[in-house]
């Protein structure tokens, strides 16, 4: 069977003289092929072919020409074809066998012979082989193109080369050289042993065949280090070369991408963490001695039956205390302020009581001379009384 869809994406050329023939199998192909251009002849057909690739840049998939026609027989008219296009597949439609034009046709690639009355049938799965595999061929070839413009975009973009079983370089593009400080010739031929990086863990070409041991590739970091002892590193595949009769391992091909800067940034990220962890630890460490020392203090305070409500109460009557103290020292600066203003004022009342004081001492001492004087008078007066009191006697006895 053929495939219905795949040919329904097809151009195809008919060429026949015969109109009764062109009519009927034309109007069965119009119905399998997208695309069917009709020709009357070989002079036709060489000049619709020309048209439509070279003028509309057309794709013909394929021919089914007659070959004995006027103007331009169906082998005349594929001669003029092959000059434009090596590769369509050309089928020859024919009542005999026609052998004196075997041996041309050999020569111009035809196809297939599909003898008269056609085996529509026959004939279209052989049309639909022929293009499926011209199909398959462009599509190989577009491949091969995709794969030599992304070879060259890779050898833009990474390093590559080759060893053999030695580890002696064999190859190596023009990135690697720029890289690693190389002139190519100088690379080529040097042991890979002399570009990996001494300190690295793998520093010797027996470290990538063990790594790779049966696989069918090694992918990895890789260190290495320029002419100059500068460090780089490729992130790179490494694939097994192989005989292709014997497929023995005949080297190895190495396809790295430079991944200098993300790894030394990555490093310096590094030694950001772990100083980074060191502070942490530091602080963890000083945490933990603050833990410690709260533990401490919550076993005292366990021991002496003091509970986490009753701590939290302690806190609070505390924290209460520290409130009153505050209050305190607010009343305590209120009072030390009126003190002052007292102590002013007494200042004040004691100067005026001294004066007071000492005038009343003045008037004191006038009224104790006053006293004294007052005294001594009673007595003198007394002295005189008693003087009376005795004349009076004296005088009632005489």
């Amino acid at each position: 069977m053929f495939d219905k869809e795949f040919l329904k994406t097809l151009t195809i050329m008919y060429v026949e003289d015969d109109e009764s023939i062109r009519n009927s199998l034309s109007s069965i192909l119009k119905k399998i092929f997208g695309e069917v251009v009709i020709c009357n002849d070989g002079n036709d057909g060489a000049n619709q072919f020309k048209y439509y690739t070279l003028e509309r840049k057309s794709k013909i998939d394929a021919i089914i020409s007659d070959i004995n026609m006027p103007n331009l027989n169906g082998i005349e008219m594929a001669r003029e074809i092959r000059s434009l296009d090596d590769e369509i597949p050309i089928i020859f439609t024919t009542a005999h066998g026609e052998s004196n034009y075997l041996m041309e046709a050999i020569k111009l690639k035809i196809s297939y012979y599909a003898l008269k009355p056609i085996n529509t049938t026959e004939l279209l799965q052989n049309v639909s082989k022929l293009c499926t595999a011209e199909h398959n061929k462009h599509l190989i070839h577009k491949k091969e193109e995709q794969l030599e413009e992304y070879m060259g975009i890779m050898d833009d973009i990474t390093s590559i080369f080759k060893v053999d079983l030695n580890g002696d370089i064999t190859e190596a593009n023009d990135l690697l050289c720029d890289i690693a400080g190389y002139s190519k010739d100088q690379i080529v031929g040097m042991n890979i042993s002399n570009l990996l990086h001494k300190d690295a863990v793998i520093n010797n070409n027996d470290d990538i065949v063990k790594l790779i041991g049966s696989e069918t590739k090694y992918k990895g970091k890789i260190k290495f280090q320029s002419k100059e002892n500068e460090v780089f590193y490729l992130s790179a595949t490494v694939i097994p070369m192989k005989n292709d009769s014997t497929s023995a391992v005949e080297g190895y091909l190495y396809i790295g991408i430079d991944q200098t800067g993300d790894e030394l940034e990555k490093q310096q990220t590094m030694q950001r963490v772990r100083k980074n962890i060191m502070e942490q630890r530091t602080k963890e460490s000083t945490l933990s001695k603050k833990i410690k020392e709260l533990e401490e203090t919550v076993a005292r305070l366990q021991s002496n039956n003091v509970n986490s409500k009753d701590a939290e109460f302690i806190m609070n009557s505390l924290n209460k205390e520290k409130q009153k103290v505050v209050a305190l020292n607010a009343q305590i600066t209120h009072y030390e302020r009126d003190i002052a203003n007292l102590t002013k004022q007494k200042d004040h009342i004691v100067a005026d009581e001294k004066n007071k004081k000492l005038e009343m001492m003045k008037k004191v001492k006038e009224l104790s001379k006053e006293n004294h004087n007052l005294q001594s008078k009673i007595i003198e007066l007394q002295s005189q009384i008693n003087a009376l009191q005795t004349k009076l006697k004296g005088s009632t006895v005489g």
